[in-house]
């Protein structure tokens, strides 16, 4: 039995009529007759009660049909699988993020990846950087934009810097030192420090110590905070001074003015992490698009 039994069987129980069949079919009427007969002799009973006049189905010829349509569409639908993995790009794509780094070059670099493969599907899913290291390590994520990179990376995992940019010094607008053009680190050793948590953000923790280290004391740490966000909102409501990436200056953040500091040319390196282990042609493309991507404008 080929599929072409079955095609030509469903094209005669639609129309209940040999001769629409086969102009359905674009073929000889001769050949659908053929077809079918030969398909009821390999089955073993009839499925139609034909005569000069009329056509229709047997209580056998019912029941086939049924079964007949699902294998036909099942095997329309593995056409179909097999023609889009055949297309480049095809597949899956976990993505994580932190919040914060939901700005310019992260949908940059999204927005080209998705109009270059189309066909894979992308989904992203918001995560403090600790917790993506654990979802990609437990195969639940495929890429995360980890935040801010220090020292060696995580076992079992890639990790590469892809962008860059400065500290600044976020300050509440009321604040003495609000009115200055630039602060120097040294300044601010008596100030208390609205930081991320060590436990969400290691990394990012880890080159706060050196930073601060460079400006020769240890902060003076008043609040700590889930999220880079948040720490915005804290220092907008007077409860100290924070460190926080360029970026955030350019997002909306009321009674918080940002000021540039001297006396350091540390920048924070962000980092974008996949698993070691074999190849994947998705994660490799997305891979080459960050490293494209992500240093422009």
């Amino acid at each position: 039995m080929e599929l072409r039994h079955l095609r030509y069987f469903v094209a005669v129980a639609d129309e209940l009529s040999f001769t629409r069949a086969a102009q359905t079919l674009h073929v000889a009427q001769s050949a659908v007759s053929a077809q079918v007969h030969d398909l009821e002799q390999q089955i073993g009973v009839a499925l139609f009660d034909r005569n000069s006049r009329r056509v229709r189905l047997t209580p056998a010829g019912r029941a086939f049909q049924e079964s007949a349509l699902g294998i036909l569409r099942a095997a329309d639908d593995a056409v179909r699988h097999a023609r889009r993995v055949g297309q480049a790009g095809y597949g899956t794509l976990a993505v994580g993020f932190s919040g914060a780094q939901s700005h310019e070059w992260m949908p940059r670099i999204l927005r080209r990846f998705r109009q270059a493969y189309p066909a894979t599907e992308v989904t992203l899913s918001e995560m403090v950087p600790a917790v993506q290291i654990e979802a990609l390590l437990a195969r639940k994520l495929d890429v995360g934009f980890i935040g801010a990179v220090e020292a060696r990376p995580p076992p079992g995992l890639h990790v590469e810097c892809i962008a860059e940019e400065r500290p600044l010094l976020g300050i509440p607008s009321d604040h003495p030192l609000a009115c200055r053009a630039a602060v120097k680190l040294s300044a601010l050793r008596d100030e208390g420090f609205i930081l991320t948590s060590r436990q969400n953000s290691p990394s990012f923790r880890a080159w706060l110590a050196r930073f601060f280290q460079a400006g020769g004391f240890a902060p003076r740490i008043v609040q700590e905070v889930d999220r880079v966000r948040t720490g915005v909102q804290y220092v907008a409501a007077g409860f100290g001074l924070s460190i926080f990436p360029e970026h955030i200056s350019r997002l909306p953040a009321p009674g918080v003015i940002f000021l540039p500091l001297l006396g350091t040319r540390m920048k924070i390196r962000y980092g974008l992490a996949w698993r070691k282990g074999p190849e994947d042609e998705t994660v490799e493309r997305f891979v080459a698009y960050a490293r494209e991507l992500a240093g422009e404008g």
